[in-house]
């Protein structure tokens, strides 16, 4: 069993508290607007984010860029694709070609029209911009079409059933802004169509977003949002019950039940956040299979989620069941003692890489994955990162041994996992496969993602029970803290947060 960690329990007492929370508020813990404009939101995040560009970003971002940026598609509670946001209709006219229609009279807070050309763009750049981090998603797409404003027509080589699930993971971009200040310049002031408009940031410390007067939808019930960030939960914590902000998030379960005892308000939400083990097949040490099922039948998942997370999480063996509440058809369990017999006296090198600071005690899942390997007989070398490093080295084929990455499913189908992190041709490329790689195609040529499930757990048995590629982890359960007074800041489980209705 894994021992609670002993960062778990780092607050000191009210005394230390208020001392990081005074010094927190002094480097960018509260704003200039927040404390005087009592309608103004101050939302405190565990993590600077990495970029605000769409295009480029990793969707651990969306949670600042999604109030200035709209997805093309909305979602709904089921996690399904919604009629309610800039498209507001679709209609697969072929076994290839979709036909959308988009919400007239919208115009980005630039002034420029958001109309099918802007759509047309957007997915052209996700389509074929290197920076691109949904490219591989889009590799079926031959043709983006606008034959007049309001309609996008977007013709597939093959069928691909996820297609307007794809898209509510596209954020529409304005052209001529996007391509005169570059994915660097529209990160620093970000431009779209959302409830929010930028208003100011601080290097390193803040970004604020204000209400957009000119909204086509439902006007926000404040008039901006603060974020600001800190990595240490004590510290978020401490922020919260000094009132120097609104809402903290990413709370683990020993500071969500200290700020429960204070008694604010603390608000859990099971994540299709996955933490997952991704086992490169390519090189050394984990080239070799034996290895690999090694490795897979060390690391015990429900002893991470009892002894880290109190229970605090769902231990989840699957890699393709994206949906929270489901579960595989097969999974691996922890067998040690097998583990240790297929290492043998060999004593095998392995790298684990983990973004430090990202996930709720990644330092402590990391350790704990190291440990149970260590005790099967490997040697681990523990090499901490931050995050948008990890995803430079994994999407550049740098990285060997293991890596951690929390693995957000933004569509809610288990092609997002497939082709993002399964095929040869995936952000990962972890464990290229040409079995995997037609499966991966047969599935989408399906009429719906329910025709295709067979597939997919035969993709799931493929990938991490046979092969050993992928170790899933656990789903976190979201947790966050409300200060005094605040109310209807809504998480979704997709890693999205609506502040439209957030008062204070």
């Amino acid at each position: 069993m894994i021992k609670n960690a002993s960062t778990l329990r780092r607050l000191a007492g009210v005394a230390a508290a208020a001392t990081v929370a005074a010094g927190a508020a002094g480097c960018g813990g509260g704003t200039g607007t927040g404390p005087s404009d009592t309608s103004h939101i101050r939302a405190l995040l565990n993590a600077q984010p990495a970029t605000l560009d769409p295009i480029a970003g990793a969707r651990s971002a969306q949670v600042v860029w999604a109030t200035m940026v709209e997805p093309l598609v909305t979602t709904g509670s089921d996690l399904e694709p919604a009629r309610t946001g800039l498209i507001t209709d679709w209609k697969r006219t072929s076994p290839t070609k979709w036909t959308f229609t988009l919400r007239p009279n919208v115009k980005f807070s630039n002034g420029e029209t958001a109309d099918a050309a802007a759509v047309v763009n957007t997915l052209t750049l996700t389509r074929d911009q290197n920076t691109s981090i949904l490219k591989t998603y889009f590799g079926n797409v031959t043709s983006i079409e606008a034959p007049d404003t309001t309609t996008v027509q977007v013709t597939t080589k093959r069928p691909q059933y996820d297609v307007p699930n794809l898209l509510t993971t596209v954020y529409l971009v304005p052209p001529k802004y996007y391509k005169e200040k570059g994915s660097a310049g529209f990160s620093a002031a970000p431009v779209g169509t959302g409830p929010y408009v930028f208003e100011d940031a601080k290097p390193g410390r803040e970004i604020s977003v204000k209400a957009n007067p000119s909204y086509w939808g439902e006007k926000p019930a404040n008039t901006g949002v603060t974020f600001t960030w800190a990595t240490e939960a004590s510290q978020r914590l401490a922020l919260l019950q000094g009132k120097s902000v609104d809402v903290a998030f990413d709370l683990p379960p020993a500071q969500a039940d200290q700020a429960k005892k204070a008694g604010l308000k603390v608000v859990s939400t099971e994540s299709a956040l996955k933490i997952t083990a991704f086992l490169e097949a390519t090189k050394a040490p984990f080239k070799d299979a034996k290895l690999r099922e090694a490795a897979a039948l060390a690391i015990n998942r429900d002893d991470i989620v009892k002894g880290i997370f109190d229970g605090k999480a769902v231990a989840d063996g699957g890699l393709l069941n994206v949906k929270p509440g489901t579960q595989p058809a097969r999974r691996v369990d922890a067998d040690p003692a097998r583990a240790k017999q297929l290492v043998g006296a060999s004593g095998p090198s392995v790298n684990l890489t983990y973004p430090a600071g990202q996930y709720t005690n990644m330092k402590e899942v990391a350790e704990a994955v190291g440990g149970s390997l260590q005790q099967a007989g490997f040697t681990v070398k523990y090499v901490p990162v931050d995050y948008g490093t990890l995803v430079k080295q994994v999407a550049g084929r740098q990285i060997n041994g293991l890596f951690l990455l929390g693995a957000v499913p933004n569509v809610a189908v288990p092609d997002f996992f497939a082709s993002g992190f399964m095929k040869s041709a995936s952000i990962t490329s972890s464990c290229p496969d040409p079995a995997i790689d037609r499966l991966v195609a047969k599935a989408l040529e399906q009429k719906d993602a329910g025709a295709a499930q067979s597939i997919y757990d035969e993709l799931n048995t493929l990938g991490v029970v046979q092969k050993h590629c992928y170790v899933p982890l656990y789903k976190q359960i979201y947790t966050y803290g409300l200060g005094s007074g605040a109310d209807g800041i809504v998480y979704g489980p997709l890693n999205s947060v609506d502040f439209t209705k957030a008062t204070r």
